[in-house]
């Protein structure tokens, strides 16, 4: 079983999820803030508290977590729910949104650490005119 985990509910990562959640005929669970979130609270990428998950992750072979980054680095929500599920994840696979296309490994091998965990897999999906490029990172 697939577990897709995604942050920020806009059209970009919803077209994602929908292409990755056919792929890997997965689960969805999305990380929600207790707060809205603003413009500021993106641009210092202010520290978030989250909705605790509360899905056993265990019970899933894969995680795929799916975010956009703020500029250019992994949203704080988003390292927060990595903190919380230290040890409750198998297997990991990244999926990151840049919108200005650059790609940022050193975002993957943040996450890693954080989790204490290597991921599986790696990519960097970018949106063209409703198209979805994946670039694969390793």
């Amino acid at each position: 079983m697939n577990l897709i985990v995604y942050y920020e509910k806009n059209k970009d990562i919803l077209n994602i999820v929908s292409k990755f959640k056919n792929d890997y005929s997965a689960d969805t669970y999305e990380i929600q803030t207790l707060n809205s979130v603003g413009f500021i609270d993106k641009l210092k990428n202010n520290r978030l508290p989250i909705k605790r998950c509360n899905l056993n992750l265990l019970n899933y072979e894969n995680v795929i977590l799916i975010t956009s980054l703020w500029h250019n680095v992994v949203p704080s929500p988003v390292i927060r729910f990595l903190e919380q599920s230290t040890g409750r994840i198998k297997k990991i696979t990244y999926v990151l949104y840049n919108g200005n296309k650059e790609d940022k490994p050193r975002e993957f091998e943040k996450m890693d650490k954080i989790l204490n965990l290597r991921r599986d897999k790696s990519y960097f999906v970018s949106l063209n005119k409703k198209e979805i490029t994946v670039r694969v990172y390793q």
